[in-house]
């Protein structure tokens, strides 16, 4: 049997038409859904890396914050201011700074319609007589004691005269009162002492009537207080009383600085203010700042040093701290109790306040404020509340909240 041999001369294989599609052009753009898918990828890993490595923390400090500030200060007094209706003349009977109780004699009024003119004819009276009880009716006589009381009246004139030529007027109202009594004990001396007759008698009824018209005019009026009794008037002590403390404005704390007073209605001016009495053993300081002391919460105390008066040292207690309005700044209170001394008739002034605290420490980033409260959070994530009492160097000094969540040394704060 033959066999059929297919040879490639015979039979040719012929390729498919096969065509290679073009490639694109460019790259496909990743849709919206791609990056959200990557952003959530991103966050959960970053989540994941700060649960694995934890938040940073500091270790709380117990530590000591030292404050030291100078302050321009307004002074509020505790003290009784008495008007009387407006007067003619007055003698003063206390003096400046002088301590009185109830019913102490302080001034003598006298109303309008007082003469001057009869004081006038009283005072040459009283010369006269003091002439011819010296001259006539003790005449050729030595009286040791009443040449003893002339000497002191002669040696307080010229302590009156070098204190004018000094120009210490301050000291002229004690002085003045020194020289009144010498002459009011020379006077009864000698009616005492020397013998009338009808010449002295009839001088004696002269100075008698005058007396009680004068007397008719003239009111003495007494302490109704105890404390130091003052004559001295800025025209502010309506506004600066402890009752207007925590009620002060910026703007008029500003103009008591600036030296201007208080207007008084045409009502009022009927009567003028007579004297005051101020509690020697208690008074205020009242400041203005724009921006919080940390150091100036209530109850924490300072030591001060008054410019003009650098040998007292006072010690205060923060008494009132107002946040203003509309961010207006804020206004401290500080109650001193000790003698008001000095400060008796200043109203500006400025002082140096120091003080020394101890309190818990942590840098300033870890404090947080949430609805105007301040705090930190621990470790474990427990909010804790505090009030910052200073702030130095990159740190805060705290104190925790009574009846809130302490904190302790070494607790582990967050950042």
């Amino acid at each position: 049997m033959a066999v059929r041999r297919y040879t490639s001369a015979r039979y040719h294989y012929k390729n498919p038409d096969f065509r290679v599609a073009p490639k694109a052009s460019g790259r496909r753009r990743p849709r919206l859904r791609f990056y959200l898918i990557l952003l959530a990828a991103v966050t959960v890993a970053a989540v994941l890396i700060l649960a694995l490595k934890g938040q940073p923390t500091v270790a709380v400090e117990w530590a000591k914050a030292e404050f030291s500030a100078k302050y321009n200060m307004l002074v509020v007094r505790d003290e009784v201011v008495y008007e009387a209706k407006n007067y003619g003349k007055t003698d003063f009977i206390a003096v400046e700074g002088q301590h009185v109780d109830v019913g102490d004699p302080i001034v003598e009024v006298y109303e309008w319609g007082y003469n001057d003119e009869t004081l006038s004819i009283l005072l040459d009276l009283q010369k006269k007589i003091l002439t011819y009880q010296t001259e006539v009716r003790l005449a050729g006589i030595i009286d040791e004691q009443l040449n003893d009381i002339n000497r002191r009246i002669d040696a307080k004139a010229q302590e009156i005269q070098q204190a004018v030529a000094e120009g210490r007027l301050v000291n002229m109202l004690p002085l003045e009162r020194e020289m009144g009594a010498l002459l009011d004990e020379r006077m009864a001396y000698l009616k005492t002492s020397v013998m009338q007759d009808a010449q002295l008698a009839e001088y004696y009824n002269q100075e008698n009537e005058l007396l009680r018209q004068i007397a008719g005019w003239r009111t003495s009026v007494g302490a109704r207080e105890t404390g130091t009794v003052s004559f001295y008037f800025d025209g502010c002590e309506a506004l600066m009383k402890p009752e207007n403390i925590g009620r002060f404005t910026k703007k008029a704390l500003q103009e008591v600085e600036a030296g201007k007073t208080i207007k008084t209605s045409e009502k009022d001016q009927a009567t003028a203010p007579l004297y005051r009495v101020v509690n020697e053993n208690a008074f205020y300081v009242v400041m203005y700042s724009d921006k919080k002391i940390p150091e100036m919460y209530e109850g924490n105390k300072f030591t001060l040093v008054f410019d003009d008066y650098l040998d007292y040292q006072y010690t205060g207690t923060v008494f009132n701290v107002t946040e203003l309005e509309k961010n207006d700044g804020y206004v401290y209170t500080i109650l001193i109790q000790d003698n008001i001394g000095p400060l008796l008739g200043d109203r500006r002034v400025t002082a140096k306040l120091y003080s020394e605290q101890e309190a818990w420490r942590v840098p300033a980033g870890c404090v947080k404020k949430s609805e105007g409260v301040d705090y930190v959070e621990t470790a474990d994530g427990q909010i804790i509340p505090v009030m910052v009492v200073a702030e130095k160097d990159g740190y805060k000094y705290l104190k925790t909240f009574e009846g809130q969540a302490s904190l302790d040394f070494g607790m582990l704060i967050k950042k």
